[in-house]
């Protein structure tokens, strides 16, 4: 059956109009916000964008078409429902404990300033961890050993809480009381990140489908992020990543998460449990 005769019949006809209004809240997204969709899951972005057609009363893809066309602050509403921003300081702690005896270690007799990304960091949280765990293990030598952790993410909004560094009891809940006292001030009920780990940490808005905004990355942590994209938008991500390592750098997912493709072949799995991968050092000539 031809669409044309598929669209002969009402809630056919219906169900074609929405999906072609569908698609052009994609391509509005690409347009107006910058933000790559092609490489996300339909049906995570048809729940997502599902919130904002119930939050706005639109209802349909065509009403809201005409909505964010009147209410262009909308787009901003939009990509910040696009994530869901759960996270934990020292989430999985057998992946801080590998990368604080076993990775930032190798960092130590390095020549060149250290460069590590958190890529989908939310609130701040993954940052913050890495933060501590390179004050434990540099200690004085950061000052002849420069270490900077780059931390991104496409909500405007989780960016702005990690850039606040402020938070609650709980959710300080998987560090001890040395720790906290040591890296946070407390501040009523809440406790704020103090300025030292603060200060090797730099906050951007990025979108993953673009090519990377630094090159000669000593690690790279993404995980638990890979859920909201397709199969080829991983991989795209991936090589992304794979290109943005220097040589005998590092690479962290998520623990349910696995490389497919052309990421699976160029990367070493170096620990299954922990995930991290390597992008392998050239031979030396």
């Amino acid at each position: 059956m031809t669409v044309l005769e598929q669209t002969q019949k009402p809630e056919a006809l219906q169900n074609y109009l929405e999906e072609s209004a569908y698609n052009k809240v994609k391509r509005m997204i690409t347009e107006s916000a910058g933000l790559n969709t092609s490489g996300y899951r339909d049906e995570y972005l048809k729940r997502r964008f599902e919130i904002r057609l119930r939050a706005t009363g639109t209802n349909t893809y065509a009403r809201y078409i005409l909505y964010l066309k009147k209410h262009p602050e909308e787009f901003t509403n939009l990509l910040n429902d696009l994530t869901i921003n759960y996270t934990t300081f020292f989430r999985d702690g057998d992946v801080y404990q590998h990368i604080e005896k076993k990775l930032l270690p190798k960092f130590l007799f390095s020549k060149n300033p250290i460069k590590i990304w958190s890529a989908g960091c939310a609130s701040g949280e993954e940052p913050y961890s890495l933060s501590i765990l390179v004050h434990k293990v540099f200690g004085s030598s950061l000052t002849r050993n420069p270490v900077t952790i780059f931390a991104s993410d496409i909500d405007k909004d989780a960016l702005s809480k990690a850039q606040n560094g402020l938070y609650s009891a709980r959710q300080l809940a998987t560090m001890d009381q040395r720790t906290i006292e040591k890296y946070f001030t407390k501040e009523s009920e809440n406790y704020r990140v103090k300025d030292f780990l603060k200060d090797i940490v730099h906050f951007e808005q990025f979108d993953l489908m673009k090519t990377s905004l630094h090159v000669n990355l000593d690690l790279i942590l993404c995980r638990n992020v890979m859920i909201y994209f397709s199969k080829e938008g991983q991989q795209h991500i991936h090589m992304n990543f794979y290109r943005a390592i220097r040589d005998g750098g590092f690479f962290i997912t998520g623990k349910s998460e696995i490389l497919s493709g052309e990421p699976a072949q160029v990367f070493t799995a170096l620990d299954y449990v922990t995930r991290v991968y390597q992008k392998p050092a050239k031979p030396p000539l």
